[in-house]
């Protein structure tokens, strides 16, 4: 019994790859555009040097309010007064509770923030049921 060879030994699969780099250029575009976004977000401020606690798992903060040097409170990207912070944080509280959560804001004051308007930051967040405030710091170097 004799075997023959195909006759079609020079076929080759064409593959587009066109549709494959648009992709990569999009993915490529939104987490550009996404990290320039989160920065922007992050209002730059001279936290307190300290190493402060080091954990392997990070938690995601409900509530991040940054405190500026003026004693300016800043939620998201827009001013607050302490009524709104109030607000905020009692509504952050009870979202977090129907979902059996224990909410951990986040306080990011300037090193330089008088602390009587932190105290006040603190205790608004208290009284609205949150424990386990957090106060974020740098590194000391």
């Amino acid at each position: 019994m004799r075997l023959s060879r195909s006759k079609r030994r020079g076929t080759f699969l064409l593959l587009d790859m066109t549709p494959m780099i648009d992709i990569v250029f999009l993915l490529l575009i939104f987490f550009l555009w996404t990290m320039q976004l989160v920065q922007d977000a992050r209002t730059e401020l001279d936290l307190p040097l300290e190493d402060g606690e080091q954990i392997a798992q990070t938690d995601q903060a409900g509530l991040i309010v940054n405190l500026l040097a003026d004693g300016t409170l800043i939620e998201g990207d827009e001013p607050i007064s302490l009524e709104r912070l109030k607000v905020l944080a009692l509504s952050t509280s009870g979202a977090s509770s129907s979902r059996g959560g224990s909410p951990r804001p986040l306080i990011r004051a300037d090193r330089n923030a008088p602390a009587e308007r932190l105290n006040q930051v603190m205790n608004i967040l208290r009284q609205s049921g949150m424990s386990g405030i957090r106060l974020a710091t740098s590194p000391s170097r």
